[in-house]
């Protein structure tokens, strides 16, 4: 799995900060598998962005925001999305303009649901790493915001 051994519990971490209140720190959580960043690097480089390192950070703020305050989902909920999304089975997405990580295997989510997870990546604030900055279990049957055309 492309997430350090710590990892979890470094987004863990995080998560409870910013639910506390407190501004969390930017931690290395994970990495691109070199099949996957060299995937998001033809796709960057071909749009006129620079390349990415493998290495992936986390802050945690938006993600608790919509995840945790908007979707009611908690923080274990949404570290069983993170890990799924951070599969050694997720592929590249790149049929989106962002950088999308998605598990194309089924989960079975906490209520019952056929999941496919996905983490989405903010990649310009940072640069040269990606950010994780949501992750996003299709399927869980909330409204999908429709895509943009």
């Amino acid at each position: 799995m492309p997430l350090f051994a710590d990892g979890l519990r470094k987004i863990r971490r995080n998560l409870l900060q910013v639910q506390s209140g407190e501004k969390p720190h930017i931690a290395k959580v994970g990495f691109f598998t070199p099949t996957q960043i060299a995937q998001i690097n033809e796709a960057r480089i071909s749009m006129g962005f620079p390349a990415l390192r493998p290495e992936i950070l986390f802050h945690g703020r938006h993600l608790y925001d919509s995840r945790c305050v908007k979707d009611i989902y908690t923080i274990d909920q949404v570290l069983e999305q993170i890990q799924s999304a951070f599969s050694d089975a997720s592929v590249v997405d790149s049929s989106r303009p962002s950088v999308v990580l998605r598990n194309p295997n089924n989960r079975m989510d906490h209520n019952g649901m056929l999941v496919n997870d996905e983490a989405v990546f903010e990649c310009s604030g940072r640069e040269p790493y990606a950010d994780l900055y949501s992750v996003v279990p299709v399927g869980d049957g909330l409204k999908q915001k429709p895509k943009r055309r």
